[in-house]
This record gives structure tokens, C-alpha cells and sequence, in this order.
């Protein structure tokens, strides 16, 4: 009875981790400065979202005694005790140590998220993506990020600058933020919840097609499908108020792979979903684009100054690779020290204008270096050679995150990026029931 009543609250815990991952609640407990100016990427915070994946960690300890252990595998021992030593002869450890909790919780999140149903998941995953849509599509409509202590939002206005903003006709539209730091991780993040409600469109007709479809018709069964299109709708519409570039070619490769590959394979009931989505993003776009008409023109075809002035931003920190030493290249700059490097080097710079570089693979070279970059490679190798679900499914939405990555730094540099390439590592895996 007590391992039922654990394993119980475990799941609702988990289940209310994954809602909460756009939220961005916290408790900032210190901020360091350089040059007497905030350091963002220098901000140690202790997110809600962390507390409520602690406690299902405990309930799951509670629930699942055997699953405690020490691992045999060696590698494991030799890469935490690496992981500690990077961090001691980081210019600033304190950082280099919180963004390395960062990974670690990302990685129980990782474990403990394999004991719900994958259904289960994606469901939750699509909910908190609709709630963000929604918010999304208010503060686009009232052209207005209003603040909130409680939900960790800051006031974002079209006409301040450092806004992340579309220019349309001179005009300033401002981009969704979600309850998110940034558009573009708002459209990520949107990216994987569409990506989960196309799994629950698959996973809906393949159940019709167990239990025949005159069964469809059931109340409970009609209400289940029209959340999963109300969702994918809605979701759909956030990622386009995000106007994130990288997500919207994420989401386009991932379904063209879906689609492609299941040509050959002659899976039709894929194709079908595929297809039908499709459509439906289709019709969102076109009611999109006549409600603010060529806005994504604007971004898709790079015209206007702060398009170039973005594009020419991005390019410039491939340059911060910052390789000037033998042990800089081997054993990097240190972790979220990429944007302390660029202070260094030109301290008269604005610190709010240090962007790290955007290409996470470039990134963690450099804070990491050949070393790291190495160990962490192999120990995605491993994830790929153990995993018992490598599908084409969990191919694409790995293909979708490795795109955004060539692009984006947050997946690296973020807690929320971090549980989302969590998100699209386990699900290469079987999940229990």
C-alpha cells in the first residue's frame, strides 16, 4: 500500500515536472557581475521545477528500492569524477558547478522520466505546450509581455530596445516570449510539444485500429482526439507567434523525414498523420499570415536591418571558439564561461550585448573542450547502442533538436534546453507502463 501511495505521488510529480519545464519560476539567490553590470549567464537560480523533480525523485526511491544502486560501469565513475575536476579549474567554479547540477538534473530527469508511459509524457508535454501557445498568442495580439514575479516573466515592450522584435513595414512586432527568456526557446520547446501531439494522433489511430473503429465514435474517445487536434492547432500557432526560425525548420526536417522514410517503408497509417498535420499547419500559417500579413516573410527572406543585424550577430560568435592555448583547446574554457571569455577580452562591451555561440556544438568545444567533447559524444554513443526503441519517430525529433542546436545556444546554455534534449534522448527508450 505505501509503494502504491509513492509510486502514485511520484507519477503526479513527474507528471506536473513536465508542465512546469517553460516555467521559469525561481529563486535567484546570487548574481554575479562583471564590470559592475549583471552577468545573465553568471545567474544561479534554484527553479521550482527543480524541487518538484527532487521530491519524485524521493517518491520514486520510496516506490522502487531496487532501483537503487552502484553502477559497475566504470566509465560513469571516471566521467563524474572529470566532470568535478573541470569544474575546480573553471575561472569562476561556482558557475562552472551550477550549470554541471544543471546537467546532472537533466540527467535524473532523464532516468526517472523512462518509468511513465510514453503516452503519458507527451500528453503532458502537449498540454503545457497549449498553455504556452495560449499565452503566446495574447501577448502577441496585445503586442505586450507582461511581468510576473511568480511566473520569473519580465516586461517586454515592442518599442524598448533589446526586444525581440519582427520589422514590418518600419513597424516593430513584437515576438511571443511565452513564459519563456526567449522567443526562440519558446519555439523550441513548442517544436517538441507538436512533435508530441503528432506521437498521440499516431498512437490514437493505431488504438482505433486495435479495437476497430466503431469504437471511435464513444464520447470519451471523440473528446481524447479533439484535445489532441485543439493542441497541435494552438501549438502550432504559438511556434509561428515565437517567428523562430530554427524551430520551424526543425518541426519542417522532422516531418519530412517522418514522411520520407515511411514512403519507402510503406508505414501508411505514419504518412497519413504526417499529411493530415501538415494540413493543418498549413491553414494555421495562412490565417496567420492574414491576420499580420508578410511578418514571416520578413524572417524567412532575412530583409531589413535587425534581420541582418541577427544574422550578423550569430556569425560574429563563431568566433569566440577562443582556442589560444593547448589546454584551452583540450580542456576548454570552462562551463558557462563562454560569455566571461568574450568580457574579458573586450571589458568596455556592454556584458548584456556577450552572447555565447550559436552553434551548441561549436559551444561545447569551446567550454569543454576536445576533452569533454569527446566524453560527452561517447556517452550519447552509449545512449544510442543501449536504447530499445531507435525508431523513426525518435530519430526525427532528435534530427529536429540536433537542427535547432546548429542555430541556438539555449539547448546548452539553458535548464529548459537541457530537459528538452533530455526529452528527445529518452525517447530512443521503451517506457514502463
Amino acid at each position: 500500500m505505501k509503494n502504491k501511495l509513492s509510486n502514485k505521488a511520484f507519477k503526479t510529480l513527474l507528471a506536473i515536472f513536465v508542465v512546469l519545464i517553460p516555467f521559469q519560476t525561481r529563486w535567484i539567490f546570487h548574481d554575479w557581475k562583471l564590470g559592475g553590470q549583471i552577468w545573465e549567464y553568471g545567474r544561479v537560480s534554484i527553479y521550482l521545477s527543480m524541487a518538484i523533480l527532487l521530491l519524485a525523485a524521493i517518491f520514486f526511491l520510496l516506490a522502487n528500492k531496487k532501483e537503487v544502486y552502484f553502477s559497475k560501469d566504470r566509465y560513469l565513475y571516471f566521467l563524474f569524477i572529470y566532470s568535478l575536476f573541470i569544474g575546480f579549474i573553471s575561472p569562476i567554479p561556482a558557475v562552472s558547478f551550477y550549470y554541471l547540477a544543471i546537467i546532472y538534473l537533466a540527467a535524473l530527469f532523464a532516468y526517472l522520466i523512462k518509468f511513465l508511459p510514453k503516452y503519458f509524457v507527451f500528453k503532458a508535454l502537449l498540454f503545457s505546450g497549449s498553455i504556452q501557445a495560449a499565452i503566446a498568442m495574447w501577448q502577441l495580439l496585445a503586442q505586450e509581455v507582461v511581468a510576473s514575479k511568480w511566473l520569473g516573466v519580465a516586461t517586454h515592450l515592442p518599442e524598448t530596445l533589446g526586444t525581440s522584435v519582427v520589422e514590418v513595414g518600419g513597424e516593430r512586432l513584437l515576438r511571443a516570449y511565452g513564459t519563456l527568456p526567449h522567443p526562440n526557446i519558446l519555439g523550441g520547446f513548442l517544436f517538441v510539444a507538436i512533435f508530441a501531439g503528432v506521437y498521440l494522433w499516431l498512437d490514437f489511430y493505431k488504438r482505433m485500429d486495435k479495437k476497430g473503429w466503431h469504437s471511435a465514435f464513444g464520447k470519451k474517445n471523440i473528446v481524447e482526439f479533439f484535445l489532441i487536434i485543439f493542441g497541435l492547432v494552438i501549438s502550432s500557432f504559438g511556434l509561428l507567434a515565437s517567428f523562430s526560425r530554427s524551430a520551424l525548420l526543425a518541426l519542417s526536417l522532422s516531418l519530412f523525414s517522418l514522411l520520407l522514410i515511411n514512403i519507402f517503408r510503406r508505414k501508411w497509417l505514419i504518412v497519413n498523420v504526417v499529411i493530415k498535420y501538415a494540413i493543418v499547419f498549413l491553414l494555421v500559417a495562412m490565417c496567420f499570415n492574414i491576420i499580420w500579413p508578410d511578418s514571416w516573410g520578413t524572417r524567412l527572406r532575412a530583409e531589413g536591418r535587425l534581420e541582418e543585424q541577427s544574422i550578423t550577430e550569430r556569425v560574429d560568435t563563431l568566433d569566440q571558439l577562443g582556442w589560444n592555448d593547448y589546454q584551452t583547446a583540450f580542456l576548454g574554457q570552462g562551463l558557462g564561461m563562454n560569455t566571461y571569455k568574450l568580457y574579458q577580452a573586450a571589458p568596455d562591451k556592454p556584458i548584456y550585448n556577450n552572447q555565447p555561440i550559436h552553434d551548441i556544438f561549436i559551444l561545447l568545444l569551446a567550454e569543454v573542450g576536445v576533452i569533454g567533447a569527446f566524453l560527452l559524444f561517447n556517452v550519447v554513443r552509449l545512449i544510442i547502442k543501449s536504447a530499445n526503441q531507435v525508431d523513426i519517430m525518435s530519430t526525427s525529433l532528435i534530427l529536429g533538436l540536433i537542427v535547432i542546436g546548429f542555430f541556438d545556444h539555449y539547448l546548452w546554455t539553458s535548464w529548459t534546453g537541457w530537459l528538452l534534449a533530455a526529452v528527445g534522448l529518452v525517447n530512443l527508450y521503451k517506457h514502463k507502463d
